[in-house]
């Protein structure tokens, strides 16, 4: 059961909070690779903000709905899948004050004011993952004498994973189109939805290279890391707990009854609005198994299964809902030339064409996963506290 007047985590970490607010040629998988679900994830957060946007995207008014009370991005961290930390989250939110307006967008701020993709950000996972051909298992861990942030368990230990920080962490943004601009009024609570989606954002492979963003390792990826793709996170106004759908994604450059399932590499999630059950935004991810297919963004590329590149964030623009009740989107910044374009991707389990800007278009097989399937991790539901407040005219937030 949904509510959207209470704060909690649960399998897929969304929290419901009530506020006023490769070049060459290869066709077969990489052996140890796998992608993970960790059972912990620290990001900071600063502020989440309303905001009323021009036809440009640019804010013309905002409103803070909370503001971390301390001053630097370590001392703001929040565990997503840790029901304290978002209930800390719902007490500070129910004492906000905000101005009374209409608001289009919504964004959550990881770092202070004034800092870029550029700037360095503390972020810190938890998890543990089995490799099936090392017959291995590996946990993430704190001891500064496991310099790549994982160690492998000797047979008969127990799995218990310590935080361990990831490698190249930057500041980000996250910024969401409401489905319909939302008024914030004089002495009214204003509901405030936080969705996180930690499934299978990390990875390892037997060669990481701690040069990448997201990911710790030895600089000659010569030995086994993790990486941390960008965080699913946003938030929403007057909207209840989303649906979250899930997809695996696999290619065939032409061939659509010659995709082949177990070479998928590619992670696909879309948020639907609880109430019209719109698409409102998606989010991707590379997936990575001991069978996927090596996509375009790596350094050896399968040309007939690989597909396209998912590393990058979705382009808020892009973003637009079909007749048909799918949602067409674009990944990656403006300049890459294998991001992924996709027109009308619906919400079952379906075939298409994704596009490229460069690399030509792709066929794909869009397989829905349930919360459990497709990587190793979880966390367990919970419910927690809430917070309100109305809207004040002329307060801040």
């Amino acid at each position: 059961m949904k509510h959207s007047t209470r704060l909690r985590s649960c399998s897929v970490a969304c929290a419901a909070l009530s506020a006023v607010l490769g070049w060459s040629a290869l066709t077969h998988a990489m052996p140890g690779e796998v992608s993970f679900t960790p059972t912990g994830f620290k990001l900071s957060v600063m502020r989440i903000v309303l905001s009323a946007t021009d036809a440009n995207g640019n804010p013309t008014s905002q409103a803070v709905l909370y503001s971390c009370p301390a001053s630097t991005e370590e001392e703001c961290l929040v565990d997503v899948t840790d029901q304290a930390s978002l209930d800390s989250i719902a007490a500070a939110a129910g004492s906000a004050k905000v101005h009374v307006g209409t608001y289009d967008s919504v964004s959550m701020e990881m770092c202070a004011a004034g800092k870029n993709g550029m700037t360095p950000a503390p972020g810190f996972i938890r998890g543990s993952f089995t490799i099936a051909s090392e017959h291995k298992t590996y946990v993430t861990s704190a001891d500064a004498a496991d310099a790549q942030g994982i160690r492998s368990l000797a047979e008969g230990d127990s799995v218990n994973p310590d935080f361990t920080k990831i490698g190249n962490w930057s500041c980000n943004t996250k910024t969401v189109h409401l489905p319909k601009p939302v008024t914030v009024s004089a002495g009214t609570p204003t509901d405030l939805t936080v969705v996180v989606d930690p499934k299978l954002i990390a990875f390892s492979t037997p060669n990481t290279s701690g040069g990448m963003g997201g990911c710790r390792g030895q600089e000659d990826g010569r030995a086994r890391g993790f990486c941390v793709s960008y965080p699913s996170i946003i938030s929403l106004v007057s909207e209840g707990a989303p649906e979250l759908d899930r997809f695996l994604v696999a290619h065939h450059r032409t061939d659509p009854a010659l995709i082949d399932d177990s070479k998928a590499n590619a992670y696909v999630v879309v948020v639907r609005s609880a109430t019209t059950l719109d698409p409102i935004t998606a989010f991707v991810r590379p997936y990575y198994s001991e069978t996927s297919a090596s996509a375009s963004s790596n350094m050896v590329q399968d040309m007939v299964y690989g597909g396209p590149a998912y590393f990058g964030e979705t382009l808020v623009g892009s973003v637009h809902v079909t007749p048909t009740g799918g949602i067409d989107f674009v990944t990656g910044g403006s300049l890459d030339g294998n991001s992924a374009m996709f027109k009308n991707f619906t919400v079952d389990d379906h075939k298409g064409v994704v596009d490229t800007r460069e690399l030509g278009s792709y066929q794909y097989h869009a397989i829905p996963i349930s919360p459990g399937e497709g990587g190793a991790g979880g966390v367990s539901g919970a419910e927690g506290g809430s917070g309100g407040a109305g809207g004040e005219s002329g307060e801040g937030g």
